[in-house]
C-alpha cells in the first residue's frame, strides 16, 4: 500500500472542505446562488489539488524512468 504524504493528506482535505464549502453555500440565502468569494476559493483549492497531485505524479515518473536508464 503506497503512503500517503502530508501534501497529499492536505490536498485530499481542502477538496473535501471545498466541495463542501459550495453545497453548503448553494443553501444560504439567497438559495441556489454561490457567491463569488466562495467560487474564487474552490477555484483556488482546486489549482492548488491539482498541483500537489499533477506534480508529484510528473516528478514520480521522471525520477524512475531517470533511476531505470542509469541502471542500464
Amino acid at each position: 500500500m503506497k503512503r500517503i504524504a502530508l501534501k497529499e493528506w492536505t490536498a485530499i482535505m481542502l477538496l473535501t472542505a471545498g466541495v463542501a464549502m459550495a453545497f453548503i453555500a448553494l443553501l444560504l440565502p439567497p438559495p441556489g446562488e454561490i457567491h463569488d468569494s466562495v467560487l474564487y476559493v474552490f477555484a483556488q483549492i482546486l489549482i492548488y489539488s491539482g498541483t500537489v497531485f499533477g506534480l508529484d505524479s510528473y516528478f514520480t515518473k521522471k525520477i524512475s524512468n531517470h533511476d531505470t536508464r542509469k541502471e542500464n
